[in-house]
């Protein structure tokens, strides 16, 4: 895939060797790179980039501690390393994306730390360009708004978003993800699968964006029965279904799954795309009475006739790749079902679940 193509504002440049092609003089002489510990470097991307930086005159700043739940005390430690930057580049998986974009913002608009989460971003403010190379298959945050950064003291999620965090370019090179193990393989293909899912049943959806949902189940769901089969997935595949995935919820929003995976993401420890990915076929038979002609397409794009056959492909990727995922119990599920329902998220969507349908779900998921 050495294809062009554009989510207006956005540019996706795909195909290996997009980085060290891109013209980064053009983003100003001096870069802060936002990444993890450990993926960037395991997967070459942080050594071809730094090169392709050198090779243009481009100075950089590494800022490598960004965590899989990324809180402020680490956005402003990034963005006191990244003090006469002028502009970001997250190398890493959704956490570094989220991350760099808030980054972006606190560096562009100066936000004090106790205002951050205080305030929502305003149009007038000023948010550091990003630049974005994913270094895993599911999150779409390169195309997307939105930072998921933890309130620790309130041990909640936050979604920060505006259109401003949205990145200026995404550079998607598929053999960066050859370094992933399968448990990351699998978290991130399900949190791509949920993210289209979602997007599909949303209000928001036009009939554009639904198929483009399609399109993304299409390419996943055969993905998960090979890695089911202890088979190799086609990254690229992945990848590139990840992206469309985020051009889905950058319109529509997440809906249910993402906010009931969120208490299993914060008290259980459960990786994020694990907890949405598991949580989908029960969400599929919430929705398929309100919504049965949308609930049969996404169905016939997987190649499947029923939301049991999607949670049994989903168990045995989960299982072949050593995704592990301890039931919680009755007592933790009941305090569960009480978080999702506060959230917004729930109530753009079609039909609002009672607490005894999110329990359903997370049962089916269990």
């Amino acid at each position: 895939m050495d294809t062009v193509q554009r989510f207006i504002p956005d540019e996706v440049r795909f195909g290996a060797g997009c980085v060290q092609a891109e013209p980064w003089a053009d983003w100003g002489a001096r870069a802060l790179l936002v990444s993890g510990k450990s993926g960037a470097r395991l997967s070459g991307a942080l050594d071809e980039l730094c090169a392709a930086f050198a090779a243009r005159g481009v100075a950089w700043t590494l800022f490598d501690g960004v965590s899989s739940n990324p809180d402020m005390a680490q956005l402003y430690a990034g963005a006191n390393a990244g003090k006469g930057c002028d502009f970001v580049v997250s190398v890493g998986g959704g956490s570094a994306m989220d991350a760099a974009k808030a980054i972006a913002w606190i560096l562009g608009s100066a936000i004090p730390q106790e205002a951050f989460f205080l305030r929502k971003p305003a149009d007038a403010d000023a948010v550091l360009p990003v630049v974005a190379i994913p270094l895993t298959c599911g999150t779409g945050s390169e195309v997307t708004r939105y930072a998921i950064i933890t309130d620790a003291a309130a041990k909640r999620k936050v979604n920060v978003s505006s259109p401003a965090f949205r990145p200026r370019r995404a550079l998607l090179d598929a053999r960066y993800l050859a370094s992933l193990p399968p448990q990351t393989v699998c978290d991130t293909a399900l949190d791509a699968l949920a993210h289209a899912v979602e997007g599909a049943y949303a209000v928001r959806a036009t009939p554009e964006l639904a198929q483009r949902a399609e399109q993304v189940v299409a390419r996943v769901v055969p993905e998960l029965h090979r890695l089911g089969r202890g088979e190799a997935p086609d990254l690229e595949t992945l990848l590139y279904a990840s992206m469309l995935a985020g051009t889905v919820i950058e319109q529509t929003g997440t809906g249910l799954p993402h906010a009931m995976g969120y208490p299993l993401t914060l008290h259980k420890g459960l990786p994020h795309g694990r907890a949405t990915g598991i949580l989908l076929a029960g969400y599929l038979e919430f929705m398929r009475p309100s919504c049965p002609e949308t609930t049969a397409r996404l169905l016939a794009a997987a190649g499947l006739e029923s939301a049991e056959e999607l949670q049994t492909a989903v168990d045995a990727a989960l299982a072949a790749c050593g995704c592990s995922r301890e039931a919680p119990s009755e007592e933790e599920l009941q305090a569960f079902i009480r978080e999702p329902l506060r959230l917004d998220a729930v109530r753009r969507y079609r039909t609002m679940p009672s607490p005894e349908d999110v329990m359903d779900i997370y049962r089916m998921g269990f």
